[in-house]
């Protein structure tokens, strides 16, 4: 007999239920071989599987519980945690790891499995007719990405891709992957990937409204997302389009919404010139104020969120030179006018087919 490594959870699942400052969990395992047909083993001389020992560590690798049950016994094996430390998303994505082992009459172990573990509660409930999650008794509100797997390669580049655009995600602030596959398909190292970036695991059925909420293997329940759900990459309404190492505007737009992280993007494409001479300049920027510079020479202070349209911005060199700046950050960006003209002569007026 052993794990099995197939079930849910890798052969050790845990729910987690908060009440008045502990953790309720209940410890479920699974085995590669029915439990009945070793049932005359446990009463015989011979070294047979007889017991579960299980250990939870903290990030420090002290040790937090300890349990034991007998191989046979149907009930899981429930525990209590005091003063849990919580996993709550990007900000703080706290991992326990959690050991669980096999073992005979006389303590040998005969096998071991282990995983990083998310103490977390989540459930939903309707807030003023929304179908909302709750993480952690909390209205949890999904920044969610669009994302496909990646294919092909080594699964060593596959994981290293995954990693590398998942924390690009976290970047731009998402808390949230909506994946494009079904639940079955999705690795255990991309879950334990997401637990350890903060990301909750989502997916969306073809044809139906909502998030499903993915646990393990299990799809528990599904809420409702207002916004429209950005795709990481594929074609141009993405924010990495074509694997394109750089991001596209849009990237910008979802950062200045989502993310705490101070920053002021100015938008190519955005700039047009005007019939006067003059141009129109569009910035992203989570900063409350936002001044525009141009050639070297302040225009006008903006205040305002996420989008910051400046108008009748003069340039009298033979490059638009622009410098946006928010609160103790800036961007730089330099677009010669003869480019501009070209595109301006094109079919609607903007960089877009540039970038």
């Amino acid at each position: 007999m052993k794990f099995d490594r197939m079930a849910p959870g890798g052969g050790v699942e845990v729910s987690c239920r908060l009440e008045n400052g502990k953790a309720l969990l209940e410890w479920e395992f699974s085995f590669a071989e029915s439990v009945g047909e070793q049932a005359a083993d446990y009463t015989g001389e011979s070294r047979k599987c007889t017991y579960i020992r299980l250990i939870l560590t903290d990030m420090r690798g002290e040790i937090a519980l300890e349990g034991m049950r007998l191989v046979r016994e149907e009930e899981p094996l429930q525990s209590i945690l005091l003063q849990p430390l919580l996993w709550r998303g990007p900000s703080e994505p706290y991992l326990y790891h959690a050991e669980a082992v096999l073992a005979d009459r006389e303590g040998n172990c005969l096998d071991r499995v282990s995983r990083p573990l998310a103490l977390r509660s989540l459930g939903c409930m309707d807030i003023q007719g929304k179908r909302q999650l709750l993480l952690n008794g909390s209205a949890f509100e999904p920044r969610a990405v669009s994302y496909a797997l990646p294919v092909g390669g080594t699964a060593v580049s596959r994981q290293y891709q995954m990693t590398e655009e998942l924390r690009r995600m976290c970047g731009m602030g998402a808390n949230s992957i909506c994946l494009e596959a079904d639940s079955q398909e999705i690795p255990e190292s991309f879950r334990q990937l997401c637990d350890r970036l903060g990301l909750l695991l989502f997916f969306q059925k073809e044809g139906e409204e909502g998030l499903v909420w993915i646990q393990d293997r299990e799809c528990k329940f599904r809420i409702q997302c207002d916004e429209t759900i950005p795709s990481f990459g594929g074609g141009r309404a993405c924010l990495f389009p074509n694997g394109n190492g750089a991001p596209a505007s849009l990237y910008y737009y979802y950062r200045a919404k989502w993310s705490r992280e101070l920053f002021v993007y100015i938008v190519p494409e955005s700039i047009k010139r005007m019939d006067s001479g003059n141009f129109t300049v569009k910035c992203y920027s989570n900063c409350d104020r936002v001044a525009l510079y141009s050639d070297g020479n302040l225009f006008e202070f903006q205040r305002g969120e996420t989008e910051f349209v400046f108008r009748e911005v003069p340039a009298g060199k033979p490059s638009v030179m622009l410098t946006a700046e928010g609160d103790g950050c800036s961007e730089s960006l330099s677009v010669h006018k003869s480019f501009l003209e070209r595109k301006r002569r094109g079919s609607n007026g903007s960089l877009t087919s540039f970038f």
